[in-house]
């Protein structure tokens, strides 16, 4: 295994060097001047709106759900440090405006979730508590790494011995729904840029990417799912063929729509 580097909480970093970083703060994570695995699967999907579409903010709530279920489960002990739970107060009156407004003043910096989006959070991490991190896990693990001369980065969100596992919530975790959402959102490229990225930093032991997939709606059932060294080497070949259309979209200044590059699509009997 590569040496863990220690991290230097400086929060105007951009770029720090190659390697693995324990306890970064996931802001601190998402301001690294680096490629994710999310830029390759979508702009595989669409250059266009890769390249044009406004970044949702970290604060949107699809954004927060993931992040607070992530800490809950993996990082338990900091949640009172990235989040903090509103008080249910009548702010159409002046005495909850006020509460409230104090409420705020207390804040520092924290992500703001409401009680029910907690206690949610709270019944899916009971749901796999057979899952839960053990003594020697990694948990939220970030790598740096060079990938085709290019700085990327991963944020790992366990480790168990030689295995990742990237905890999914989902509208469907079974098989016949999984399987159309690693189709749909690159599931496999983002197993295989994992690995690499583990590969590149030193992790050498790591060889194997597993999913742990739970449904967002009670009773909240769940899968382990893993992907065949088949389907993790087309997603890596995928992901090579996206950072090489990348970086000549990027010189040429093209991004069309779905890489169609403005042809005019026939559609037949078939295909409705």
């Amino acid at each position: 295994m590569a040496d863990i580097l220690e991290f230097k909480q400086h929060f105007e970093i951009d770029v720090v060097p190659v390697g693995v970083y324990e306890d970064m703060p996931f802001p601190e994570y998402n301001q690294l001047d680096a490629f994710r695995s999310h830029d390759l699967t979508s702009f595989m999907r669409d250059p266009f709106t890769w390249k044009y579409e406004e970044k949702p903010d970290s604060e949107a709530s699809f954004f927060v759900e993931g992040r607070l279920q992530h800490c809950l489960f993996l990082e338990p002990h900091v949640f009172h440090d990235e989040f903090v739970i509103a008080p249910v107060v009548d702010r159409r009156t002046k005495d909850g405006k006020a509460e409230y407004e104090d409420f705020l003043s207390s804040v520092n910096g924290r992500t703001v979730v409401t009680q029910e989006l907690y206690d949610t959070c709270c019944d899916r991490v009971e749901v796999l508590d057979a899952f839960r991190p053990r003594e020697n896990d990694q948990t939220e693990l970030s790598v740096v790494f060079d990938y085709f001369g290019h700085l990327c980065k991963a944020r790992f969100d366990m480790v168990q011995d030689n295995v990742i596992v990237d905890l999914k919530t989902c509208r469907d975790a079974s098989p016949k729904g999984f399987r159309y959402a690693v189709k749909n959102f690159g599931y496999h490229q983002q197993a295989a840029f994992y690995l690499d990225a583990a590969k590149h930093v030193g992790l050498t032991d790591i060889d194997r990417f597993q999913f742990l997939a739970i449904e967002k709606s009670h009773p909240y059932p769940y899968v382990v799912y893993e992907l065949s060294a088949s389907l993790i080497e087309y997603g890596r070949s995928l992901n090579e063929q996206a950072l090489s259309n990348m970086l000549k979209a990027e010189e040429t200044g093209i991004y069309t729509p779905y890489n169609l590059h403005n042809q005019i699509i026939t559609l037949d009997l078939d295909d409705i």
